[in-house]
């Protein structure tokens, strides 16, 4: 008896030990409490952001309140196999089934694995390619323990990690933080799952894995490479992407607008023109005219002033001083005769 197969008999016999011991106990229904909590504390911050008007953190926490509210479908929808597992009798875990399951895994993925420490089997797919993008190889790793315990008791872990550009957490368009959205697999696996049919769990998990579905993806292939501008919604790779320097916002080149004096790159919203001029400058790069208040940049200033109030001071100046010149003097000291005019009878 070689080594694989030992390894495979061990592991068949602790998982039936396993399922024979929860077999006449009613599984817990759990419910998503945590992702529930996770979607009211985002709608909460969400609201908080809108009110203050600060438009990028608004922006990334709706997006993220929308993730949250899918997870939270997601978990809510699965509670109710869960509750309908009660109405469908258990078969009996058989260990030689189990050992054979074992057996084909090791023949049909590469990477088969048992943890026994950790009580998980592992087994790596190949690498996957959907729609032209390249995802790499993933890992399934199911806990034996949590079978029946848990609403998925197994791992989908990115063996050479192409995530998504907008989220790192997000390994493949169905699963985030290595948890898998099932989709229309969901009852055939936690079928497999109850019946501790491994070879077809690992195989219906790749598969899910192997396909797309446009709509309910965590993140869309269209998107996986790149960023939505902020400005206009266009996918901005990332080599092509810019950032307004005042909100932060993700811009693509026609939506990036560069300040004429710093050449720092702004969204159209956080950039301002010269009163007089019409050029566009940054808030750093404008100043405030003394006379009209208005913003001006530095080629359209004397002296704080904008060209209009400037001369508008210089004149009201000029015009003060003129009004001091023809002020009248007396010709005579006062209590002197002041002479008569002339042609006047005697």
């Amino acid at each position: 008896m070689n080594e694989r197969t030992k390894m495979a008999i061990r592991a068949a016999v602790l998982i039936r030990e396993h399922l024979s011991g929860r077999g006449a106990q009613a599984d817990a229904i759990r419910l998503p409490e945590h992702s529930w909590q996770r979607v009211q504390r985002l709608k909460r911050q969400a609201v908080l952001a809108h009110q203050r008007g600060w438009r990028l953190a608004e922006k990334v926490l709706f997006r993220d309140l929308a993730d949250a509210l899918r997870r939270f479908q997601y978990e809510l929808e699965g509670a109710v196999p869960r509750v309908e597992a009660h109405l469908v009798s258990r078969q009996e875990v058989r260990p030689g089934e189990v050992f054979r399951d074992i057996l084909a895994l090791q023949q049909e993925f590469d990477g088969f694995e048992v943890d026994f420490e950790n009580h998980e089997l592992s087994v790596a797919t190949e690498p996957i390619v959907l729609e032209g993008t390249y995802l790499g190889s993933f890992e399934i790793s199911l806990d034996w323990s949590q079978i029946g315990d848990s609403r998925q008791p197994y791992r989908v872990v990115a063996l050479d990690p192409h995530p998504a550009a907008r989220n790192e957490e997000v390994t493949h368009p169905h699963v985030q933080e290595e948890r898998l959205c099932e989709g229309d697999g969901r009852t055939a696996i936690a079928s497999a799952l109850n019946d501790c049919r491994l070879y077809d769990f690992f195989t219906l998990v790749s598969q899910v894995l192997r396909t797309y579905g446009r709509g309910s993806a965590f993140v869309e292939l269209d998107d996986w490479n790149g960023a939505g501008c902020d400005s206009c919604g266009d996918i901005v790779n990332e080599e092509d992407q810019y950032c307004c320097q005042h909100c932060g916002n993700t811009l693509c080149t026609s939506c990036a607008v560069p300040c004429q004096h710093c050449q720092e790159f702004y969204c159209s919203e956080c950039l301002r023109q010269c009163a007089a001029c019409g050029e566009d400058r940054c808030h750093s790069c404008l100043r405030v005219c003394s006379g009209c208040r208005k913003r001006f940049c530095d080629n359209c200033l004397e002296e704080d002033q904008c060209r209009s109030c400037y001369e508008k001071t210089h004149e009201e100046d000029q015009d003060d001083d003129s009004a001091d010149d023809f002020k009248c003097e007396e010709p005579y000291p006062a209590g002197q005769p002041q002479p008569e005019p002339a042609g006047a009878s005697t």
